[in-house]
C-alpha cells in the first residue's frame, strides 16, 4: 500500500477522512460538511470542514459525485484509512475477546472451530468469511449478506463477485500466494482478481499452511473486520 498520501496529513485531515469513510461505509452515500460537524466532539464551523474535505480531494482521497456535494472515500482514500487503522492496532474490547474465546472452546473439533470462524467474520464485517485448511477444502460463510448490499445493485459488480466466490480455494490461493503471515487488505489495483471487491486475509497454523478471510465491496467495516480477524486469528493458532 502507498502510505504517501497518509504520511501528509495533519492531525484534522486524518480526522476528517476517518469520519467520511466511517460514514460512507455505514450508509452508502456521499457524506456532507455539516454531518460531519455533527459527529465531531469539538467545536468546529461546517466552513473549516468544508476547506479540510476540499484538501482531501485535492490529495485525491475524497471525490465529489456529480449529484451530490458531499464526498466520497476513493480508492486512495481506503487505503490511506486502513493504514491509520492499522497503524492503532485496535483490538476488540474485553468483553468481545472474552465471549468469542468462551464460544471457541465449547466446540468440539476443528473442523466445527472452522465453520465457526467462517461465520463469525461473516457476521462482524457483513461480507463473505472463508477459511481454508491445508487441504484446500473451504468453510464460507455469509452468502446471504451479499443481496442486502448495495453495491449488488449494480449486474456486473455482482456476477464479478459471484465468479470470484465460484471457486473459492483457487481465488484464496491467488491472493494468498506472498506467503506471508501478515494481515493484507488488497482492493484496486493490489486485488489480483477483482478490483472492486475488498479482500482481508492472513494465514495461520503451523507453517501458515491455512488462510483466513474476508471478501466483500472495497466499502466494508475495517473497523470491525481487522480486529475480529486479528483475535479470531489468535485463537485458531492456540489449536497448532
Amino acid at each position: 500500500m502507498n502510505t504517501t498520501a497518509d504520511m501528509k496529513l495533519n492531525a484534522r485531515q486524518k480526522q476528517v477522512l476517518k469520519a467520511v469513510v466511517e460514514e460512507y461505509v455505514k450508509h452508502s452515500t456521499a457524506v456532507g460538511s455539516s454531518h460531519i460537524v455533527e459527529m465531531l466532539a469539538e467545536n468546529v464551523s461546517s466552513a473549516t470542514i468544508r476547506n479540510v474535505m476540499a484538501e482531501l480531494t485535492d490529495f485525491g482521497l475524497l471525490a465529489q459525485p456529480h449529484t451530490s456535494a458531499g464526498r466520497i472515500p476513493t480508492e486512495a482514500g481506503f487505503k490511506a484509512y486502513i493504514e491509520m487503522m492499522m497503524r492503532e492496532q485496535k483490538e476488540l474490547t474485553q468483553k468481545q475477546q472474552e465471549v468469542l474465546s468462551a464460544h471457541f472452546k465449547k466446540l468440539k473439533n476443528l473442523q466445527e472451530r472452522f465453520k465457526e470462524a467462517a461465520r463469525m467474520l461473516s457476521e462482524l464485517s457483513g461480507s463473505v468469511g472463508l477459511l481454508m485448511d491445508e487441504q484446500d477444502k473451504v468453510y464460507m460463510s455469509g452468502l446471504s449478506n451479499l443481496p442486502k448490499l448495495p453495491e449488488f445493485r449494480d449486474e456486473e459488480f455482482g456476477s464479478e463477485f459471484m465468479e470470484l466466490l465460484e471457486n473459492p480455494a483457487e481465488s484464496l490461493k491467488q491472493m494468498s500466494k506472498s506467503g506471508s503471515s501478515q494481515m493484507r487488505v488488497l482492493f484496486g489495483s493490489d486485488n489480483p482478481m477483482m478490483r472492486n471487491a475488498s479482500v482481508v486475509i492472513t494465514r495461520f497454523g503451523v507453517g501458515g499452511k491455512k488462510v483466513i478471510s474476508v471478501i466483500g465491496p472495497m466499502r466494508m467495516s475495517y473497523g470491525k473486520t481487522l480486529p475480529a480477524m486479528e483475535y479470531i486469528k489468535k485463537i485458531l493458532d492456540q489449536d497448532f
